[in-house]
C-alpha cells in the first residue's frame, strides 16, 4: 500500500512538473491536457483521476508556488518586525500583487472554467486564502491594539482585502488598461490601506 502510494505522488510530480514546463514554453492556454499526459507518458484517464480538468491542474500549481510565497513574507515580515504596521501590511500588499499578476495566466484558466455559483465557497476554503487571512488580521490586530487605525472590525477588513485582488480586475487593470503592476499596487494601497491608519501626529 505504501509504495502505491508513493507511486502516486510520484505521477502527481511528475504532471505538475510537465505542466509547468509545457505551460512555460507555450503559454497555459495553448496547452492541452492531452499533451500534458503524452508528454509524460501516462495515459489520459490516469491524468484525469488526479485533475479534472486544467483549472484543477492550474490550481494545484498555483497552491505548489504559493508555499514558496509564504515562506517569502514570512521572512519579509521577519526582515521588517521593527517598521510600523502599516508599512509592513502594505509590502505584504505589494508582495501579493505581484505574486498574483506573474500567474495572471493560470488565474485566468481558472476564472474561465470555474465560475462564480452562489453557494461556492471553494476560494474561501483555499489553503492560499487561509494563510493570507491569517497575516493580514494579524497585522490588523496589531495595529488596532497600538491605536492606529480607524474604528473597524479587522476580521472583517482582512477579508476585503484579499477579496479585492480579484483575478477579474488584474486582468483588467493590465490587460485592458494598461497598468504596470506597481501603478496597480500604488493605487490598491491608496484606496484600500492608507484610509484604514489614522494619520500620525
Amino acid at each position: 500500500m505504501a509504495d502505491k502510494k508513493k507511486d502516486s505522488q510520484e505521477v502527481s510530480k511528475l504532471i505538475l512538473q510537465a505542466a509547468r514546463s509545457l505551460f512555460a514554453e507555450h503559454g497555459v492556454e495553448a496547452v492541452s491536457m492531452h499533451q500534458i499526459a503524452k508528454s509524460i507518458q501516462i495515459g489520459q484517464g490516469t491524468l484525469y483521476r488526479r485533475y479534472a480538468n486544467k483549472s484543477d491542474l492550474c490550481m494545484d500549481l498555483m497552491n505548489d508556488t504559493f508555499d514558496s510565497l509564504m515562506e517569502e513574507i514570512d521572512q519579509l515580515l521577519d526582515s521588517k518586525k521593527e517598521l510600523p504596521v502599516k508599512d509592513r501590511l502594505t509590502s505584504v500588499v505589494r508582495r501579493v500583487l505581484s505574486f498574483f499578476n506573474e500567474q495572471l495566466n493560470w488565474l485566468n484558466v481558472i476564472k474561465i472554467s470555474k465560475p462564480c455559483k452562489p453557494d461556492d465557497m471553494f476560494f474561501f476554503d483555499n489553503p492560499c486564502y487561509i494563510h493570507l487571512n491569517r497575516i493580514y488580521l494579524s497585522l490588523l490586530e496589531e495595529a488596532q491594539s497600538k491605536n492606529e487605525l480607524i474604528t473597524l472590525n479587522p476580521a472583517f477588513t482582512a477579508h476585503m482585502l484579499i477579496s479585492a485582488i480579484a483575478p477579474e480586475s488584474l486582468i483588467y487593470y493590465s490587460k485592458v488598461l494598461g497598468y504596470s503592476i506597481d501603478q496597480i499596487a500604488d493605487n490598491f494601497c491608496s484606496t484600500f490601506i492608507e484610509p484604514l491608519f489614522k494619520p500620525q501626529a
